[in-house]
């Protein structure tokens, strides 16, 4: 039997800003004083359809960890090793992880 695709469900997951981002005490040369604040970790999606389109919500998710943790992947996996449930979903991701990591 057919499932029928829920289109309002999957849409690219938006970003949102970090507030706080500028705080406007810089001195002059650009230097706050303070040593950049670690991203925050994206929550993990709760919104998938499970139909495996192309515009999943689970890989909007690593290419959020990816750009918000530019080290090669390795904070990406240790985030989804500890905030995804599903066994399935975590192989899928680590390796989108991975190959993506490859790339750059």
């Amino acid at each position: 039997t057919l499932r029928s695709h829920p289109t309002n469900t999957c849409s690219p997951r938006r970003r949102s800003a970090t507030p706080g981002g500028d705080s406007g005490t810089a001195t002059p040369d650009g230097d706050s004083g303070d040593p950049p604040a670690a991203p925050p970790m994206p929550p993990p999606p709760t919104h998938c359809c499970g139909t495996g389109c192309p515009n999943c919500v689970w890989l909007g998710y690593v290419e959020e960890l990816l750009e918000r943790h530019r080290d090669g992947g390795a904070q990406a996996l240790a985030a989804v090793e500890q905030h995804v449930e599903d066994e399935n979903i975590k192989m899928i991701l680590r390796m989108e992880i991975k190959l993506r990591a490859r790339k750059d």
